[in-house]
């Protein structure tokens, strides 16, 4: 009836403020009058807005389904350093929508337009971003970034399921940095004896959780345009390395002891869940070592990988896949054993996009991804969960999936074995699918990722909330890693040098690419003999020294010509394996239009 009365007068009229009593319902309208000519038409913009400073912290923890506390600490928003109310907010939109529309299409464009990625493909890997803007992920007034680990529910920024997230940390990676200072490296720190808390200040370490931080934390150095965070948090990185160290007791690069994890249990034994992972921190820990001038330390760190690569090598592969060394008659409760476990190579995932090399050997990786699909992926998840049933049905029957873990040469443990053992997660699926893209195995890497999207396709479930525990989980945000495993990208800001050789019809390839300060397209094109690989920037700026392409597998190398927007510069050209680097006379800032072109040709 009210909105019969507007229409009817032709005009809003009414304050401009009004306040009332929390959860009375009220009507509200905004309007503007025109005039129009015969055959005129006219926009009319409208802008919607809101101002809430006043959060206070949400401390129920696990108890999901109960009300959300009214008094917790008060924690405001990021947004109420830059505005005073709705209205600000408002005007803005107004004053910037421009430049605000303008990038934001560029983004869009750049993204999904310029790529020879499936569109389906390019989609799906972008929908888990959207977690970011639900009350998943909170931005602190004080400048921290705090979530759960899906909407309400297990809170503290849980570090072992952000294990898997390398959304936040590719498109915003100075608020991905910004959780290591304020929180890994910060309160949840324990300056004695280095342990991190998986859910910040006053809990408890998970293992696979306090190496994924020291990864974490070379990430953020790598996403840097400089070294001051790696400066600035070296003393608590090597620390936190250390107790890990300390835990594997006798430098063998082995844990044995008890080893809290992601699946809510605890591992006992060597296994290459917790072992790649640690395995991975270690050769993080060289590699910032070296950058610290800390040669000994590094020294260490490179000696103990060594040996736990070998051993895990050559005592828990059964010359298929790589399983748990567990005494099950001590520890009955919540292992994997002789079981595939889908996760059994996490740190081998991290290490290659870190550009570390493998933790063990390439043919022993690449058998036990093959394994991984041969025994947990499949087509119709119904007839596993049929004999041996989820206790969440995130994937049901008709639907295909990857389960945790399976047990195909050993008897079943049922629940006695690792816990969630026979559910379906979106973030270990594109864990492992990038696993296997990395790893050459691409029709199966794809085969898991699509997966994802038939699930998720808008009629049976909402495409942008991939579920666990809780709505728009967080572990899902691992799907950026499969975009960076296609690309076969390298970065490393502080060191100016950037690269790429596509695991992806590497003939014909063009993607979106991210940077510390600037974001655009990576292109490479191959024709007989010769290759062109191409970076261009759309938005921001990239600073390059050393650019980096690959050659396809036994090509050596003949000639090549480096390019910056057009120009031929000089510049030193390695070949080491399959790739070529070229070290520029005078480095280049890449603006937004500007471009650097390597021409390549090959016997």
């Amino acid at each position: 009836a009210k909105l019969r009365e507007l229409l009817a007068a032709g005009k809003v009229e009414g304050p401009a403020e009004t306040r009332y009593p929390l959860g009375e319902k009220r009507l509200g309208a905004v309007g503007t009058t025109v005039k129009l000519d015969t055959g005129e038409t006219k926009r009319i913009s409208f802008v919607l807005s809101w101002y809430f400073p006043n959060r206070r912290q949400d401390n129920r923890g696990y108890d999901v389904m109960g009300p959300i506390q009214p008094i917790g600490n008060p924690v405001g928003n990021m947004y109420a350093n830059f505005f005073k109310s709705a209205l600000d907010v408002a005007n803005y939109i107004r004053d910037n929508a421009q430049r605000l529309i303008g990038d934001t299409a560029l983004f869009h464009q750049t993204y999904y337009k310029r790529t020879t990625l499936p569109y389906w493909l390019n989609q799906r890997l972008m929908m888990p971003t959207a977690n970011l803007a639900t009350e998943t992920c909170q931005w602190w007034k004080s400048g921290r970034f705090w979530a759960w680990e899906g909407v309400g529910c297990c809170n503290g920024t849980c570090n072992h399921v952000w294990n898997y997230e390398h959304t936040m940390a590719r498109l915003f990676p100075e608020l991905e940095r910004s959780v290591r200072h304020w929180q890994d490296f910060g309160d949840g720190f324990n300056p004695k004896d280095g342990a991190i808390g998986h859910r910040g200040k006053g809990t408890g370490v998970a293992f696979d959780g306090q190496a994924g931080s020291i990864m974490k934390a070379y990430r953020e150095h790598l996403s840097s345009a400089n070294d001051e965070f790696l400066k600035q948090h070296y003393p608590n990185i090597k620390q936190a390395l250390e107790f890990l160290i300390r835990a594997d007791g006798n430098d063998d690069g082995i844990i044995e002891g008890e080893q809290a994890n992601t699946y809510d249990i605890a591992f006992w034994g060597p296994n290459t869940f917790v072992g790649s992972l640690y395995l991975g921190a270690l050769k993080a820990g060289e590699q910032m070592a070296i950058r610290m001038n800390d040669s000994d330390f590094a020294a260490k760190c490179r000696k103990i990988a060594e040996s736990g690569g070998k051993y895990s090598a050559e005592k828990l592969f059964d010359g298929e896949y790589f399983f748990q060394d567990v005494d099950l008659a001590k520890h009955p409760k919540d292992q994997y054993g002789k079981g595939c476990l889908a996760d059994q190579l996490f740190g081998q995932n991290w290490a290659h996009q870190l550009d570390l090399g493998y933790i063990y050997p390439q043919d022993k990786v690449r058998s036990a991804l093959a394994a991984v699909w041969k025994y947990d992926w499949a087509p119709d998840v119904g007839p596993q969960n049929k004999a041996y049933p989820a206790d969440r049905p995130y994937a049901n029957p008709g639907e295909p999936g990857l389960f945790i873990c399976t047990w195909p040469k050993s008897k079943h443990l049922h629940k006695d074995g690792v816990l969630y053992r026979n559910e379906v997660w979106t973030g270990i699926e594109y864990q492992v699918a990038a696993n296997m893209i990395y790893d050459g195995l691409i029709t199966e890497g794809l085969s898991v990722i699509r997966a994802v999207h038939m699930r998720y396709d808008g009629a049976k479930h909402n495409p942008w909330n991939e579920v666990e525990c809780g709505d728009h989980y967080a572990r899902s945000m691992s799907a950026w890693g499969c975009v960076l495993a296609l690309q076969g990208y390298l970065y490393d800001g502080p060191q100016e040098l950037i690269g790429f050789a596509p695991n992806y019809k590497p003939d014909n390839f063009e993607s979106f690419f991210t940077a510390a300060e600037g974001w655009g397209n990576l292109t490479q094109k191959r024709s007989g003999n010769t290759q062109q690989s191409k970076i261009e920037v759309r938005w921001g700026h990239v600073p390059v020294k050393t650019f980096v392409a690959g050659l396809p597998q036994g090509k050596t190398l003949k000639s090549a010509k480096m390019m910056v927007d057009g120009q031929v510069v000089e510049a030193q050209t390695k070949q080491t394996g399959m790739r070529v680097s070229f070290a520029l006379s005078t480095p280049a800032d890449l603006t937004a239009g500007k471009n650097i072109e390597a021409n390549i040709e090959w016997n």
